[in-house]
């Protein structure tokens, strides 16, 4: 709520007061246009100046119900503008209409629904890998946390419709289904691929069954956290070193080398091309590890003569300068 709309009546009273002011003193006692606004002003203002001219009985009476209803009114505005600054109202409203403008101009972000503990994570990932993000969430709480941070959120119901638009699904790269409800991962999931058929929605879910409405719902991937959470115990149990290495390459903050992943377009330079032929490595030294051709199947251990097609997606290890280069070289 635009907290100056306490404003308006005050506002309001003191447009009438210094109209009736001034018509008053022109009728009453003849004067100037000037000579009425300056005596409105004087009296207003209570700095005791004499007047203008000499007061009859009625512009007397008249500049008394000024002084009685309109320094009475200007107190009260004063007051209420007080109040604002005290309570920080003014400079909440300016930081909000700041949070709305980022909020319209975003794109190309991700959206987080749901801001709980699995949401926090997922925020940290994306600041990690410096990807634009939005939280959706119905706590209030979360304005305190993310103002100081500058990162867009919206307070609010995840699954309604005009939350969503407002948070830009049509524009947004992705959208994250985090709550710890499945009932609300569903409708948002709904919701969001009704209302954009291109974002890529990754769904949250507590079981099989909840996995299925989910997938039914729109979402392109859906992920249990108590399954990845138990696998990756039994990896870790199993396999520590390879575990260990798996996750220092995918989230290691001060490894120089990273995973990444380039989708084949067919405007791309290296499309029906071999891995040779593209010479990936020789121009920008990252190694592709993986092909997942465009009907999801594998390609595990592709070899020099492995051709690069159109829909593939390239998994590629390497420093952040050779990603970099090797994505001018793919689109």
């Amino acid at each position: 709520m635009n907290p100056f709309t306490r404003l308006l009546a005050p506002i309001f009273t003191l447009v009438i007061i210094s109209l009736a002011g001034i018509v008053g003193y022109r009728i009453l006692e003849g004067w100037s246009f000037i000579d009425s606004v300056y005596m409105l002003v004087t009296t207003l203002s209570t700095v005791g100046f004499r007047e203008v001219h000499e007061l009859s009985s009625a512009g007397r009476i008249l500049t008394m119900g000024i002084i009685i209803s309109g320094v009475g009114t200007a107190i009260y505005f004063a007051g209420q503008v007080g109040e604002m600054i005290i309570e920080g109202q003014i400079f909440g409203y300016r930081r909000r209409r700041r949070m709305e403008k980022k909020i319209r101009d975003i794109k190309d972000h991700y959206i987080i629904s749901g801001f709980g503990r699995v949401g926090h994570q997922i925020a940290k990932e994306l600041e990690a890998a410096n990807i634009s993000y939005l939280v959706v969430d119905s706590k209030e709480e979360i304005a305190q946390e993310l103002d100081p941070k500058g990162v867009p959120y919206i307070i609010g119901d995840p699954t309604s419709d005009n939350k969503l638009k407002e948070a830009g699904v049509e524009r947004a790269t992705g959208l994250i289904a985090a709550a710890d409800s499945d009932v609300n991962n569903v409708f948002v999931t709904l919701s969001a691929r009704a209302l954009s058929q291109t974002v890529y929605i990754v769904a949250r879910a507590s079981g099989k069954e909840a996995e299925n409405k989910l997938k039914f719902a729109g979402a392109n991937r859906v992920i249990s956290p108590y399954f990845i959470s138990g696998r990756r115990m039994a990896a870790l149990a199993v396999r520590p070193v390879a575990s260990d290495f798996l996750d220092m390459v995918m989230h290691g903050e001060h490894l120089e080398f990273s995973l990444h992943e380039f989708s084949i377009s067919d405007r791309s330079p290296i499309v029906n091309k071999s891995i040779a032929e593209a010479e990936v490595r020789q121009k920008s030294g990252a190694t592709i590890l993986a092909i997942r051709k465009s009907d999801g199947a594998f390609n595990l251990q592709p070899l020099a003569g492995s051709k690069i097609e159109k829909g593939d997606i390239l998994v590629v290890i390497g420093t952040q300068d050779q990603l970099e280069l090797l994505e001018k070289l793919v689109k």
